[in-house]
């Protein structure tokens, strides 16, 4: 059989780790991660043959099942490598944001008792600067270009490795990865998220989302957020999808025209930004197209929010609206690169109506979602069948939701964090005894249990990058 027609089992995987194996075996010579230009490709097989070598390296190096190690990484094939080498010994990779300043760094990574930190050159002179107050510090591993002196190129860290015996070891309750909260209003908070936790969230996206066998996704986004973690790494894993890194996410737009991926997630700048970029095409165009262009726009735009509004759409705009998309739109996806799409997402923030109005005037049912890095990102989201503008969507599945007395939004599913690292206050806090999530986001909910988010309990604003602000 054709590898090709054959389904991906590895959500049913009990860890990650297993998941990375049944991929592997399932589809040994598809792409899972490459860079734009090809230069780096490297199929299910070597990727899984190349992360047991570093594990092995690694744990010559001393990292053992259970312990931390920290990424300062830009989307590229070997932030996947390095992942995944830890999660298949065990180990707890954690991912630092680009913009980290060496206190940052040195914050995070003490926090999480790490004493191996994996980089490259455009970062390594901030991770240099934090390991002068990083006493535990041990080793710092370089992906890229020339290791100077107290710092070990990637490369030479390989070694032997008994995949079997770690595999039969690892267990759903493991710790798979840790994600720093912004920090916005004092030190990050460490989010633990165990094996257990992240097969949960996949299960449920694939209940919602169908993805063939070497779909294409794009990692662009900040390693360090959940819903690139997720998005860009885990998610592919499971699918046994192909990733395309985008190292630069300025580049955004010209990778998308050069990928035409399948599933796309962006934050709502993202979307801002396309929309104003085709709108100004439109008025460039000479006055007659230009005309006829804005009244197609229009036409669809009045179709969406009749749809939307439960109204009946008249015949006349109906067929209007279908030559439109004939004639101009379809060739807007086609130039755009999201002219193959099964489903586009956005998240993090709260996203215009009329930005939402806009693309699925084009044909592009952009689909709001929310989560949390304490819920894995996952939690509510618009089903690509039954998508409500303005919401966030209904429950993703496993996951119960409610209202507390004062209209905050209260969760419970196998996705919700293990608990803070070393901070237990702050985990009771955010977690009753009963297993709920306090968000900390004041919501309402319809009859068709569609969540509307009205409001934040805190003095916290979250900017349309996704970044939370004071």
């Amino acid at each position: 059989m054709d590898n090709v027609t054959l389904q991906p089992n590895a959500v049913s995987a009990p860890t990650m780790a297993h998941a990375v194996r049944l991929t592997a075996e399932q589809f040994p010579d598809q792409v899972a991660v490459r860079t734009v230009d090809d230069s780096i490709s490297w199929t299910w097989s070597e990727l899984e043959r190349r992360a047991i070598r570093l594990a092995g390296g690694l744990a010559d190096l001393g990292l053992v099942r259970g312990e931390c190690y920290g990424m300062l990484l830009s989307c590229r094939p070997e932030f996947n490598l390095c992942d995944i080498a830890g999660a298949m010994m065990g180990a707890t990779p954690f991912s630092i944001y680009q913009t980290a300043a060496p206190e940052q760094i040195a914050y995070v990574v003490g926090d999480a008792a790490a004493r191996i930190v994996i980089t490259e050159q455009a970062y390594l002179a901030n991770v240099l600067a934090a390991r002068e107050d990083l006493p535990q510090l041990e080793h710092i591993i370089v992906v890229d270009g020339d290791a100077p002196e107290g710092t070990i190129p990637l490369a030479s860290v390989t070694g032997d490795f008994d995949v079997e015996a770690s595999l039969a070891a690892i267990e759903p309750s493991d710790l798979l990865t840790l994600i720093y909260t912004s920090g916005t209003t004092g030190p990050p908070k460490g989010v633990e998220l165990t094996h257990a936790n992240i097969m949960a969230t996949l299960g449920g996206i694939q209940e919602i989302i169908t993805l063939a066998p070497g779909a294409r996704v794009i990692s662009w986004l900040p390693n360090a957020h959940i819903a690139e973690r997720v998005c860009g790494l885990y998610l592919p894993i499971v699918y046994a999808a192909q990733v395309t890194t985008c190292a630069d996410p300025r580049q955004i737009t010209a990778v998308l025209q050069q990928v035409h991926p399948n599933w796309f997630f962006a934050v709502p700048r993202i979307w801002e930004k396309l929309k104003a970029g085709l709108e100004a095409q439109v008025q460039g165009m000479p006055e007659e197209q230009r005309e006829k262009a804005q009244a197609a726009m229009a036409a669809s735009i009045k179709r969406v929010q009749l749809q939307q509004a439960g109204e009946p759409v008249p015949p006349e705009l109906d067929a209007a609206c279908a030559a439109a998309d004939e004639q101009m739109f379809a060739g807007i996806r086609q130039m755009i690169g999201l002219d193959q799409t099964v489903t586009i997402n956005v998240g993090a923030a709260p996203t215009p109506v009329s930005v939402l109005e806009f693309f699925h005037a084009i044909g592009l049912p952009l689909a709001e979602l929310w989560g949390m890095s304490e819920t894995c990102g996952s939690g509510t989201i618009n089903r690509p069948d039954w998508i409500k503008l303005g919401t966030v969507g209904q429950a993703s599945p496993g996951t119960e939701l409610k209202l507390a007395e004062d209209g905050e939004l209260l969760m419970r599913s196998p996705s919700v964090f293990h608990r803070y690292r070393n901070a237990p206050d702050k985990t009771a806090e955010a977690l009753d005894a009963d297993g709920w999530l306090h968000t900390g986001d004041v919501a309402e909910i319809d009859d068709d249990g569609f969540v509307k988010l009205v409001d934040r309990k805190k003095e916290l604003i979250i900017n349309a990058a996704g970044k939370n602000m004071s």
